[in-house]
């Protein structure tokens, strides 16, 4: 669902700032900049605090969720996990900081959505050289030591990543059992939004009332994110390109309900997208947006003629 994220929350006046003695001051920074990071094996929120010309503090928290839970990035945490995280950030925020932090009603800064998918380390390498072929609108490709695959945009604000999550792992010398375990066979995906605007971007096309953790943190937009970036990979295209449309529907649906969508694929590659317009089909607008359901779900919409 999730690694990284930074959340922050802002204030007009600080009622007391005797807490920032212990904080380290940035020098050379464009704006006054406190900061306060634990021991890195610690695995706690690194704090910045800014106060900007206009009077406002700024006051963020960013952590791997992952590590902060379980000690490596290798499992993703489930929503009610996250969600866990969420309080656990906003109490040491506030221990920190003597600073009211509401972790669930933040403003989110950065995150990385990000999703696993088991396919076995054999078949992880062959996607990789599969994935590496393709090209995404308006992002740049970098194609690194044979493993990893960055897109990324120009101004370096929003980039995908996909990698072998193994491979990841075995890198540090001293890996966990189980970060070994939950990796193994694993291709990570990852939407990482890095910028304040990009967030904003993002909140905007998703019609999100705002860009708080209450509406940028859940399954439900994490899912439609990586989703978004797996239809346009083509990924689930390239994982079964060798077995037709038949096929894939019989391993989801009945024999019956099968068939049915195959011919529905069929109109839908003959007469276009939104067919059901056409009265004299005799489709219904219910049953068109039905089918095209079923038809994601099983991973053959927009998949093309592949009927043999």
């Amino acid at each position: 669902m999730l690694d990284t994220v930074q959340i922050k929350h802002f204030y007009s006046v600080l009622p007391d700032e005797t807490f920032l003695r212990r904080w380290r001051f940035l020098s050379g920074k464009k704006n006054p900049t406190w900061t306060r990071n634990a021991e890195r094996k610690d695995n706690l929120p690194r704090l910045t605090m800014i106060n900007t010309p206009n009077g406002i503090w700024h006051l963020s928290a960013e952590t791997s969720l992952p590590k902060m839970l379980f000690g490596h990035n290798a499992r993703l945490p489930n929503e009610r996990e996250v969600l866990q995280c969420l309080h656990l950030i906003g109490d040491y925020v506030e221990a920190e900081s003597n600073l009211p932090f509401n972790a669930a009603t933040a403003t989110v800064s950065l995150i990385h959505y990000a999703k696993d998918v088991c396919l076995g380390e054999f078949d992880v390498w062959k996607m990789i050289k599969i994935l590496a072929t393709k090209k995404l609108p308006f992002l740049q490709k970098n194609f690194y030591e044979d493993a990893t695959i960055y897109f990324t945009s120009k101004a370096r604000s929003k980039q995908i990543r996909i990698y072998p999550k193994l491979l990841e792992v075995l890198n540090d010398k001293h890996a966990a059992p189980e970060a070994i375990k939950y990796a193994t066979g694993n291709l990570r995906f990852e939407l990482c939004l890095t910028k304040y605007d990009t967030v904003d971007s993002f909140a905007k096309k998703m019609k999100l009332a705002d860009k708080t953790t209450a509406s940028l943190i859940n399954e439900t937009i994490s899912d439609a994110a990586i989703g978004e970036v797996l239809e346009n990979l083509q990924f689930f295209d390239s994982l079964s390109n060798d077995k037709s449309n038949l096929e894939l529907l019989l391993e989801k649906y009945s024999t019956r309900k099968a068939m049915n969508l195959c011919g529905f694929l069929t109109m839908l590659s003959e007469r276009g997208e939104g067919f059901y317009k056409d009265e004299s089909l005799g489709f219904t607008k219910d049953a068109y947006f039905r089918d095209a359901r079923a038809s994601r779900k099983a991973n053959v919409w927009k998949r093309g003629n592949s009927f043999e």
